[in-house]
């Protein structure tokens, strides 16, 4: 779980996001897709997200992009604002994974 927030276009923007593994990737690529998850927050205003390793991403989420980064990962979103929420599909589809909302 990654929680933070970051200045985006105007906007304050607070995120509480999981990515959990969800096939063939290891702990290890997991690890190091959520310390530069972490570390957007920071390159964008704001401070570095605060991670917290968990068993798996918790239910329910506002919606989930499954294959995230075109990797065996899926990312969870929380916490989110109805128009961060609208944009997360694209940003989604941008990255190869396939939206779900829960």
């Amino acid at each position: 779980m990654i929680a933070g927030e970051f200045h985006l276009l105007g906007q304050v923007i607070r995120s509480r996001d999981c990515v959990q593994l969800a096939g063939s990737s290891t702990e290890a690529e997991l690890q190091r897709a959520c310390e530069g998850l972490a570390q957007t927050s920071a390159q964008m205003g704001g401070k570095a997200g605060e991670i917290t390793y968990m068993e798996g991403c918790p239910s329910p989420s506002q919606g989930s992009c499954r294959g995230i980064f075109g990797k065996s990962f899926d990312g969870y979103y929380y916490e989110r604002s109805a128009d961060d929420l609208a944009n997360l599909p694209a940003s989604c589809a941008q990255g190869g994974g396939t939206w779900k909302a829960d």
